[in-house]
């Protein structure tokens, strides 16, 4: 069979199937507004009432991050992913049968919300494990997905909702969202990070030609106390010996001490990684006894270690949090939620309240939606093609991001409103695909766990949105306060990514 290389034609099928389940899962929240609406119509509640499912699906799909990514770490993307598919279209399907809007916030605040996390996190993280040279470039493409979606539900609800009413629409939802399953079956992950696993194996052996190895323990570069005698298959030639050299044999017991203190010993080998062997030798070997220094082992070792993914929680939760970097990208991420999800809120009112008539300003939703999707396809060839780093790519897409915010209140006029719009939308889509980028660059052997505890603290941070709406537009009387406050910690936090050599020294001091 055929053996799975990075960039190869299926790792492009791993990042459409994730776009196309993020049409599915993430498009479905651009028609939230539609089900607002007839949310007040059906169940006659307030719109407090109304908007309590979709603001808690908000809170619970970030918040449950880290249990979701415990699940992935342990038992893999594409169980995951299945499970979450199935929760978040039954989650929909029971909307249906729903008494009261309070069901229906348990319903698709909770039980679908959760389902979306178990399906959006982990996939965005297997299409950053199928790339080396087009990483960005793909998990661009994963992303585009949500963007192809709000085009398509918001006029598929529409349509629903006028012919069958909410509970036909909530019904034929559930359904559609159940594609998510097949998509799902191609997330296999590939085969240079499979997991660690624990296997043991008796081999018999005659007459093995082998190399006897002393490890012995340094710390610092200087040698320790203990030692073990191992010895390894000689698959590689690790060192030659003259004929005369060779002539002699080497009783493998007697000579070489091969069983030290009687215990039990592995091949260091990458097939072998993590592995027992039991041995039993018959006759005598060819080679002479031969050393290896733990800077040749852990060269041999580094690559496969490096894609192994963590299978134990405490191990890589322990990883995590002695990270300084993980607490940047968390960071980053928060603070680019702060810019983005308020001004898709408020971007209609904020534009009637520059001037622009209402019959128009709906359309700069449209062009922040376009402006999204053209950043999130085309500028990952920016760090694929290494002009920047990704760390210095973030710094300069966080910075735009405050400037925007800090120099929109001084914009007026219809074009010049829209040009800084879609502009707005370009840095955001760009710098979104690059999460799931540093997490696999920084955090790969914990990539599952990461990725779902950065949205924790984003899910701290909204739930502060809505109040602060409501003190700037009601209180203050303007919507400008907000954005100096959320840009001007977005430049902030863009000139934070100027300490990541320093960040990357602390991470190593901790692990030494």
């Amino acid at each position: 069979m055929r053996e799975d290389t990075p960039d190869s034609a299926r790792a492009w099928a791993v990042a459409l199937a994730v776009c196309f389940i993020n049409a599915l899962q993430s498009g479905l929240m651009r028609a939230s507004g539609l089900l607002y609406v007839a949310l007040i119509d059906t169940y006659g509640g307030s719109r407090a009432q109304a908007s309590l499912p979709f603001s808690v699906r908000n809170i619970v799909k970030n918040l449950s991050g880290p249990f979701v990514g415990a699940l992935g770490q342990r038992l893999g993307t594409r169980k995951v992913t299945l499970v979450g598919g199935v929760f978040a279209s039954l989650g929909v399907l029971f909307c249906s049968f729903a008494p009261s809007i309070m069901w229906i916030t348990f319903l698709w605040g909770g039980m679908h919300a959760l389902g979306a996390c178990m399906v959006s996190i982990l996939s965005l993280v297997l299409v950053t494990q199928f790339f080396v040279k087009h990483r960005a470039t793909a998990s661009g493409l994963a992303f585009s997905g949500s963007c192809f979606g709000s085009l398509l539900w918001p006029l598929l609800m529409e349509c629903l909702l006028l012919n069958m009413g909410l509970t036909g629409a909530f019904l034929v939802t559930g359904g559609i969202l159940l594609n998510v399953l097949p998509a799902s079956l191609i997330l296999k992950e590939p085969s240079w990070s499979h997991r660690q696993k624990k296997v043991d194996a008796e081999v018999e052996v005659s007459n093995p030609k082998m190399n006897v190895v002393k490890k012995q323990s340094f710390k610092n570069g200087v040698a320790g106390k203990d030692s073990e005698n191992v010895f390894i298959m000689n698959f590689k030639q690790r060192h030659s010996f003259s004929k005369e050299e060779q002539k002699q044999d080497v009783g493998v017991q007697d000579t070489c001490n091969l069983i030290h203190n009687a215990k039990v010993e592995g091949f260091d080998n990458l097939a072998f990684d993590d592995s027992t062997i039991r041995l039993k030798e018959d006759g005598k070997t060819d080679e002479k006894c031969s050393t290896v220094s733990p800077s040749q082992e852990n060269m041999k070792n580094s690559s496969s270690e490096r894609h192994q993914q963590e299978t134990s929680i405490h191990k890589a939760f322990t990883t995590i949090i002695r990270d300084p970097l993980f607490y940047m990208i968390s960071l980053s991420l928060a603070a680019f939620a702060m810019v983005f999800d308020p001004f898709f809120t408020i971007i209609v009112d904020y534009m009637m309240d520059k001037g622009v008539e209402e019959g128009l300003a709906k359309y700069f939703i449209t062009a922040l939606a376009f402006g999204d999707l053209v950043g999130r396809l085309c500028f990952g060839w920016v760090t694929d093609k290494k002009l920047l780093s990704v760390p210095k790519f973030m710094m300069s897409m966080q910075i735009a991001q405050g400037a925007f915010f800090l120099t929109l209140p001084l914009i007026h006029g219809f074009y010049p409103l829209m040009g800084m719009v879609i502009a707005f939308g370009l840095i955001t889509g760009a710098c979104l695909v690059m999460f799931p980028v540093l997490v696999t660059n920084y955090l790969q052997s914990v990539q599952s766990l990461a990725m779902g505890c950065i949205s924790f603290l984003t899910g701290i941070m909204t739930m502060t949105v809505p109040p602060l709406i409501g003190y700037f537009r009601d209180q203050v009387g303007s919507y400008d306060g907000l954005l100096f406050l959320t840009g001007g910690a977005s430049v902030v936090v863009g000139f934070l990514w100027i300490f990541e050599p320093f960040m990357l020294k602390c991470r190593n001091t901790v692990k030494e």
